[in-house]
């Protein structure tokens, strides 16, 4: 894996939905129009079901000793097929009802629509709001993370017309899909990122808006399949609990949820990297 040049500080907002593919005739506007509304009406469905299934104090998570552990227990759900287990490795109640909207808003100078998560976090009905909000989030990263292994060649960022002579057919992408074959994904080391002063105050920044007391970030080598892939980890620390709060570190070039084949020396070239932005 090609190291690129380190992303700037701090965690950019969600882009929007990628463009639609050029070079399609007008006649077939129509089912890009028709995959847009089916789009919105399963992202609407989707937050009343996680409205319903994680309302209140089950998005609290359950909280870890160790950052270590937080990971490895994650990293294990997945293996076992559990969704409900994995979920709760993170802290999403906690960072939501613990939310400071304004002081989000006056730090990133906007207010980005597509970026749910940030809502007033001393209101009920928002703070609920933005936990099952930051649940969704936590499923769709670990959506992304195990498409990432099971599909590598599926795009995550933009529409695939499966029209296309070299795409799968729905049937083919079906039978990829099965999370039985993530039996065997663990977790072969667990490094701490650490870089130069302002990173640090990043980290911290980012602790505060969200009510809690320390935020690191870690890259992981996963083991799969006999191969071995970077992912990254951004864990939370809430009174002596850790929890995790995203599967990304753009400080290290690893995307949201995303997993890329490399070995260890690309991990440790990694690391050196941000450690280095200090010299």
């Amino acid at each position: 894996m090609p190291m690129q040049p380190p992303a700037t500080y701090g965690t950019p907002p969600s882009p929007p939905p990628g463009p639609v593919p050029s070079g399609r005739r007008r006649g077939a506007a129509l089912p890009w129009v028709l995959v847009a509304v089916l789009t919105v009406v399963a992202l609407v469905l989707g937050v009343l079901l996680v409205l319903q299934a994680v309302g209140g104090d089950d998005t609290d998570g359950r909280g870890f000793a160790s950052p270590e552990e937080a990971i490895e227990f994650s990293t294990e759900s997945l293996a076992d097929g559990d969704a409900d287990a994995a979920l709760s490795a993170w802290s999403s109640g906690e960072q939501a009802r613990g939310s400071d909207f304004v002081g989000s808003l006056e730090y990133l100078e906007a207010y980005a629509p597509y970026n749910p998560s940030i809502l007033p976090g001393d209101d009920e009905l928002f703070g609920d709001l933005g936990a099952a909000a930051r649940n969704g989030g936590a499923a769709d990263q670990y959506r992304r993370l195990t498409y990432s292994l099971l599909v590598p060649d599926l795009s995550q960022d933009q529409v695939t017309p499966l029209s296309d002579d070299d795409a799968p057919s729905a049937e083919e992408l079906r039978d990829d899909l099965d999370s039985g074959r993530l039996a065997g994904l663990r977790a072969e080391r667990i490094e701490r990122l650490e870089g130069p002063e302002r990173l640090t105050e990043n980290y911290e920044r980012t602790a505060e808006f969200v009510g809690a007391d320390e935020r690191r970030e870690y890259l992981v080598l996963y083991e799969w399949e006999g191969d071995t892939y970077l992912g990254a980890v951004g864990v939370l620390r809430y009174d002596d609990e850790w929890s995790i709060d995203a599967l990304s570190a753009p400080i290290a070039n690893v995307s949201v949820g995303s997993l890329e084949p490399a070995s260890e020396d690309e991990l440790d070239e990694a690391l050196a990297t941000v450690a280095d932005l200090g010299d």
